[in-house]
């Protein structure tokens, strides 16, 4: 039986058709298969985003507590400078009186201050002072005590006074209330001790106080000398032969503790 030409045609045109349905049918799976892949890959993408962002969030949160970290470890140092513990003993010592105030008078440019009621040990520590002195206008000022009895031990070197005096061109003047102790340089540093400007002061006796570099309190121990210094008598030959006699000079009108500022 001779087959017709339309029906082999036909027999093609459905091979043809079934073999495109099963291709549009895989086509479909792998495009559902891509899709979820596809899906897949957004989430993983939007995951990935998440965790960039609180890995940002993570080392900014780092990078601050590093930055508080070295600020910290600024404050500390900063305030380990500014506040120093310094002794007097007849043992070895690293962060002594003496060798605070000796260091310090090596690097004055402008101005020392000095207070304390007996002075015998202090001159030649500021030699440094004394050749900056000769190039240029500085300031030298003292205060310490003026009684007849504290010359007679020894305590009081009045040649030593009139070194500072004569070749130091330094301002001193007494007060014989004086009790404090301290020097001041170049308005940066201040030392406070209980020791006096003596041998015994600086190297025998035990003694304490602090090196203040804190401006603040430096300025504070700057103001307190003023007052002192307001408060005290200009020391002259005429004050010393008063002094040897048992007589005394009249002193400025004695500030009120209130127009100092200070309670106590």
């Amino acid at each position: 039986m001779k087959v017709s030409k339309e029906i082999i045609e036909l027999t093609e045109k459905i091979k043809k058709y079934r073999t495109d349905t099963k291709l549009v049918e895989e086509l479909k799976i792998k495009k559902e298969m891509l899709e979820n892949q596809i899906n897949e890959l957004e989430k993983s993408i939007k995951i990935l985003k998440l965790n960039t962002i609180e890995q940002n969030k993570l080392l900014e949160q780092i990078r601050k507590l590093e930055e508080n970290k070295k600020k910290l470890i600024l404050g500390q140092e900063t305030l380990r400078k500014a506040y120093s513990f310094i002794v007097t003993t007849p043992n070895e010592a690293s962060n002594t009186v003496y060798g605070e105030i000796s260091r310090e008078l090596s690097k004055v440019q402008e101005e020392v201050l000095i207070c304390s009621p007996w002075i015998t040990y202090i001159v030649e520590e500021l030699s440094n002072f004394k050749k900056k002195k000769d190039k240029k206008k500085t300031n030298l000022k003292i205060i310490t005590r003026l009684m007849k009895e504290d010359i007679e031990k020894g305590i009081i070197d009045l040649d030593k006074l009139r070194i500072l005096k004569d070749d130091f061109n330094a301002e001193i003047r007494y007060n014989n209330d004086l009790h404090a102790k301290m020097v001041i340089i170049d308005d940066s540093v201040a030392i406070m001790s209980s020791a006096n400007l003596t041998r015994k002061g600086l190297f025998v006796n035990y003694e304490a106080g602090l090196c203040l570099r804190d401006k603040t309190m430096v300025n504070k121990v700057a103001q307190f000398f003023n007052d002192v210094w307001e408060d005290s008598i200009p020391l002259t030959e005429n004050s010393i032969k008063l002094c040897l006699q048992g007589k005394e000079e009249e002193r400025p009108q004695k500030k009120h503790k209130e127009e100092f500022g200070y309670i106590g």
